[in-house]
């Protein structure tokens, strides 16, 4: 594994994987394919200087990427929702349709547009994606982080890109940590552990961390190939795929 060859810029001068993310986590769904479960934190090894250089470029390589397609499976009060559509990464935006599976949100299809302030929905869309939003019909709201599991989605999705790299030695020291090698879209992706968020009472800086929220399959290019994060309620997660 390796990072691009591009030389990246100034990292930022905090832990933005840990900073940004575990935020909407609560401090920190039907799945598609469950997380790997981490082995415990004492046995698994912190990560080397080239691992957490690969995590720390994750979003940043998501920002120089631009958009992405993204299809997620949220778990939705029990009945999980299906989220099929783009981001753009670059202006921090979202398009998708999200297709309900009963409960809240019923059996119907809705056009959701976001950013990381507020979110638009036409309800009762038939059509397919389509290349840019409709002008008009929209319902406007504020976008509210862990408001509910879906708005916490849609702004994880955005919050996966950075106009810089994070810091590679904090997120070293954050938790973080290599879970092993899998097959994600038909390419080999390497899996880590997000950030735990939380620091050991004891002494030792090798003491066991609690795991943390999120996951990343990262390929050999350093392109993220699915996220996963254990969101609020803490038994289900979000799984988050983008094809190449």
């Amino acid at each position: 594994m390796r990072p691009p060859h591009r030389r990246a810029p100034q990292a930022a001068p905090a832990c933005g994987l840990a900073l940004t993310l575990l935020v909407l986590l609560g401090g920190t769904a039907c799945t598609r394919q469950q997380p790997p479960a981490p082995a415990p934190a004492a046995a698994v090894p912190a990560l080397t200087t080239g691992q957490a250089e690969l995590l720390a470029l994750t979003r940043f390589t998501n920002y120089r990427r631009g958009t992405a397609e993204v299809t997620a499976d949220i778990p939705a009060q029990g009945h999980p929702a299906r989220l099929t559509g783009r981001l753009d990464w670059r202006h921090f935006t979202g398009l998708a349709v999200l297709q309900g599976n009963g409960g809240v949100l019923g059996h119907g299809r809705h056009l959701l547009r976001w950013d990381r302030a507020t979110v638009s929905v036409r309800h009762d869309w038939t059509s397919a994606l389509p290349a840019t939003p409709p002008h008009d019909g929209w319902a406007r709201r504020p976008l509210t982080a862990r408001a509910s599991t879906i708005d916490t989605t849609l702004l994880l999705l955005l919050n996966l890109a950075a106009d810089r790299p994070d810091n590679p030695q904090l997120l070293a020291h954050s938790g973080a940590r290599r879970l092993g090698q899998e097959e994600a879209g038909g390419v080999t992706v390497t899996v880590f552990a997000g950030p735990s968020g939380a620091v050991p009472e004891a002494a030792s800086p090798q003491a066991a961390r609690p795991p943390g929220r999120t996951r990343y399959w990262i390929d050999a290019d350093g392109r993220l190939r699915r996220f996963s994060a254990r969101l609020s309620n803490g038994t289900q997660w979000l799984v988050a795929d983008f094809p190449a």
